[in-house]
């Protein structure tokens, strides 16, 4: 889609950087997909303008980056990433620790997600994991992320992601977005906090409604698949 990078606002010039607030979120997902399990190498898929990617480098680890923009990926390189143009040129390479996709599955058709996952699957490591998050498609806030952007084809929510992950021989071991804290745009203040006692009492008042008891009613949904037969 042309001018897509102007429309986000991706500046080459803050390209792998990230915040205090962001490095709080990625690290709470990360701590939760990996259980403690070491990570040396990283795969992310759809890096945008590389703020995951700088998160990881700064930490260590070895980071690939699968991006269809050519624009996106002469970013990374100039910034010393290595990056390809799509997981398909992956299938050769030693696995990866963790495989991460934020915001990416909505961008793909119904119909070829499963594949799509297949392979993501192939490419992780016996005590891997992989790291996701989309809109929210069981939520009616999730419409906002789901619905701005043209190129959104599907909208996930549990019960799709848990029986995608079934066809592709893996198990959500957790799902859910982070603990107020560790909101990506937000600083851990009072303000905050109250906001999300605010958001727990909501879903509990509609999800008992509705569905007699708690639902999740976040704007995006976070989600850790496994292989399965992996060891807890």
């Amino acid at each position: 889609m042309e001018a897509y990078t102007e429309w986000k606002g991706w500046d080459e010039t803050a390209f792998g950087r990230f915040n205090e607030c962001e490095a709080r979120y990625y690290q709470w997902h990360v701590n939760r997909a990996v259980d403690g399990h070491a990570i040396r190498r990283v795969l992310e898929v759809g890096f945008g303008n590389g703020t995951f990617l700088g998160f990881g480098r700064d930490r260590g680890w070895e980071m690939t980056g699968v991006e269809h923009s050519a624009e996106l990926r002469v970013r990374a390189e100039r910034a010393g990433y290595r990056t390809v143009a799509d997981i398909d040129a992956l299938t050769a390479e030693p696995p990866f620790d963790l495989v991460v996709l934020f915001d990416v599955l909505e961008h793909v058709e119904a119909e070829q997600l499963i594949a799509f996952v297949r392979k993501l699957r192939a490419l992780l490591a016996t005590d891997g994991a992989l790291l996701l998050r989309v809109p929210n498609g069981d939520s009616p806030f999730g419409g906002r992320h789901q619905h701005g952007d043209l190129t959104h084809r599907v909208a996930i929510g549990e019960f799709m992601l848990r029986q995608v992950a079934a066809a592709c021989d893996l198990r959500v071991t957790a799902i859910g977005e982070s603990p107020w804290r560790a909101q990506q745009a937000e600083s851990p203040t009072l303000r905050a906090w109250w906001r999300s006692q605010l958001r727990k009492l909501f879903n509990r008042v509609l999800g008992l409604a509705y569905y007699g008891g708690t639902v999740d009613l976040s704007t995006n949904l976070a989600a850790v698949l496994k292989p399965i037969g992996q060891s807890a």
